[in-house]
């Protein structure tokens, strides 16, 4: 019997009717709930903005050409390069270079650094992260003593996937099935132009 693989779960195709529910599932479970209140302190919500949260004891991650408001809770060292925004560190956090746009934080703390951002990368331990916006998030895992790499999930948590320890992940925010302004439209037919 045929089944399909989704994420890390094996379900048995039984008909088509079966692989339509499950498509059907994943679409609407991609449109999630928005953040909460706290994950949106200092940036205005726009319609293509959405949550991602990370959680890993030992990786690394890189945020690139982001916008939002992103909110870190770590260990180890913290790049920040050409932030048009604001950033506020607590904790024992000492900042190791500032210059030509760019800053690196090192120690134990938090960070919150809202506005439009090329790169933000970590890498480290003990790391916990919100992102409420928009962007691209690369992640690289290590496998801890209990033999774990970390999870990362968009709005519900009981749907959370593994940190790869295998090779670099690429994650959009927000996810490409929940973006609302995808209108099909007639063969033949130019696309629409852009506004604004």
């Amino acid at each position: 019997m045929a089944s399909i693989r989704y994420n890390g779960r094996q379900f048995p195709m039984k008909s088509r009717l079966t692989l339509l529910i499950l498509l059907l599932a994943t679409a609407f479970g991609a449109s999630g709930q928005p953040a909460t209140p706290a994950q949106r302190v200092g940036v205005e919500a726009k319609a293509d903005y959405a949550t991602l949260h990370l959680r890993t004891k030992l990786g690394s991650f890189r945020m690139i050409d982001g916008q939002g408001r992103v909110e870190i809770q770590f260990t180890g060292t913290l790049l920040v390069s050409q932030l048009k925004g604001n950033i506020g560190i607590t904790g024992q956090v000492k900042k190791e270079f500032d210059k030509e746009g760019r800053q690196v934080w090192f120690g134990t703390g938090r960070a919150i650094i809202t506005g439009s951002f090329r790169a933000i990368q970590w890498f480290g331990r003990n790391m916990q992260a919100v992102w409420f916006g928009k962007g691209v998030c690369q992640i690289v895992g290590e496998f801890d003593k209990d033999l774990n790499t970390g999870e990362y999930w968009f709005d519900d948590p009981k749907d959370r996937m593994a940190w790869s320890a295998s090779t670099l992940m690429t994650i959009v925010l927000p996810r490409p099935s929940a973006m609302p302004n995808v209108q099909p439209r007639e063969r033949g037919t130019p696309p629409p132009k852009p506004q604004g």
